[in-house]
């Protein structure tokens, strides 16, 4: 079992303790909680791991629309206050903690000057531990239930997990938050997921083997698909999710161990499921996974059914692709991030969970992107139409290339580059020369500060 360690509350608002008195009475009918990797949310104190988040590259305009967007996630989610409880992933880990605000400080005291909250806190990685023991990011857990005891679990190669346990309505409930090992397709990275996944693991045995009924929710960012083993068959003999952790598609009131968690992306149809897109194909790194005990008519039920993505066109959606609007820094920091966020609703009222909707199909592959109603909506394409608010939509163009390296277009007058991450697709791109003309669709997106055309599929070209 991992080492333990304790995270101290480093950061209580005066306002946040004026609230000590609701004493977890918040919503007493029913209450959410939230996952949501918000792609790297970073101070500006000009020390960042990350190269694109060094000055001349991330600044205050860009953390103030990055945190914009986060605050208007959260309300599309739990109304003006926002939901009661959020497990974040990607939040930096402050490198001059004594000289400027860290990320989590500035996104607390955004989010109350907002409207949302108060939130009691904890934050993934030991500020006592020494600097080079830190993570680039971390977990960060935030509840307008009081907090009364959190914990860290160690990890390989990935952040640690964030144990928290909050108080709602006299009932202790458990979450933790992860952010496992990047690289859901690496036979190499699953090696160390799986290191994830047995740490985690044994603490949820030890807890259950020391009471059998507690209530505990395991969330975030896993790098791991719901149908892990079945997608990656041949690369990988034992994946942490499904093999280790034990994600099940069989919902407890129909006879689930004690040793599975139900997964709650099977509350949704094969293709209603997706979190993230990679390349022209949905994912489910997201999770909500939850235990027989949460259907035991005892402390903390779910909420059956109340699983969402949680997804909203010109906000954190492309219109279209239906994609996440994954964040950029360029001009001035636009977008939302490379994620959904997922939610799902709990209570306290002792009304026993039902049955649900249950679809236990596992899809064998990874299910492409639809991008018929993008094509169908597409615009022709101008120099006009180049800003933020396009990115990710698609359009018809018409151009010359000008160049193969990299391959470029002539549209009117205007010079930008065209690409597909379908390998197919790219073969019949560069397989034309200078002065050839191309007419199709594609996406538009940014490389290295610049525009570019991206097209999806073969099909795309004329």
């Amino acid at each position: 079992m991992s080492v333990l360690a304790r995270i101290f509350l480093l950061y209580i608002s005066p306002f946040l303790l004026s609230c000590l008195c609701l004493q977890g009475k918040i919503n007493s009918e029913s209450f959410q909680v939230v996952a949501y990797n918000v792609e790297n949310l970073f101070d500006v104190d000009g020390v960042s791991l990350y190269k694109d988040y060094q000055p001349e590259m991330y600044g205050m305009s860009e953390l103030e629309n990055k945190l914009g967007v986060i605050s208007d996630v959260l309300k599309k989610i739990g109304g003006p206050t926002g939901p009661e409880i959020i497990l974040f992933q990607e939040i930096e880990v402050d490198r001059t903690p004594n000289n400027h605000l860290s990320a989590t400080e500035q996104l607390i005291n955004n989010l109350e000057i907002d409207g949302l909250g108060p939130y009691y806190y904890r934050v993934g990685y030991d500020p006592k531990d020494s600097s080079d023991n830190w993570p680039a990011v971390h977990c960060l857990t935030l509840s307008k239930f009081p907090i009364k005891e959190s914990y860290l679990h160690q990890l390989q190669k990935a952040r640690p997990i964030l144990e928290t346990t909050i108080l709602v309505n006299g009932h202790s409930f458990t979450l933790f938050n992860n952010h496992w090992k990047s690289g859901a397709s690496s036979k190499e990275m699953e090696s160390h997921r799986i290191q994830n996944a047995e740490v985690l693991r044994r603490r949820i045995d030890r807890l259950i083997e020391q009471s059998p009924t507690i209530d505990f929710l395991v969330g975030g960012d896993l790098n791991s698909h719901y149908n892990q083993s079945i997608v990656y068959k041949n690369e990988m003999k034992k994946t942490g999710i499904n093999d280790v952790l034990n994600s099940s598609g069989i919902e407890p009131a129909e006879g689930i161990t004690k040793s599975d968690l139900y997964n709650l992306w099977h509350e949704l149809r094969p293709e209603e499921r997706g979190s993230d897109a990679w390349r022209g194909n949905w994912g489910t790194l997201m999770h909500l996974l939850i235990p027989p005990s949460l259907y035991d008519k005892k402390g903390i039920q779910y909420v059956e059914d109340t699983f969402q993505v949680r997804a909203y066109s010109g906000l954190n959606k492309i219109e279209g692709t239906g994609i996440p609007f994954k964040w950029s820094n360029d001009l001035n920091g636009f977008g939302a991030s490379d994620h959904f966020p997922i939610s799902a609703r709990f209570r306290t009222n002792q009304i026993p969970s039902q049955k649900g909707n249950n679809f236990q199909k596992v899809e064998t592959l990874l299910r492409p992107v639809n991008y018929n109603a993008a094509k169908k909506e597409a615009a022709i394409f101008a120099q006009t139409k180049l800003n933020s608010k396009n990115f990710g939509k698609t359009f018809y163009f018409s151009g010359i290339v000008s160049k193969k390296k990299p391959m470029t277009l002539k549209i009117n007058e205007y010079r930008m580059g065209i690409y597909s991450f379908d390998s197919e697709t790219k073969k019949r791109l560069f397989s034309h020369s200078a002065g050839d003309q191309i007419t199709g669709f594609g996406y538009l997106s940014r490389y290295r500060g610049q525009w570019q055309l991206i097209v999806a599929k073969n099909d795309w070209i004329n």
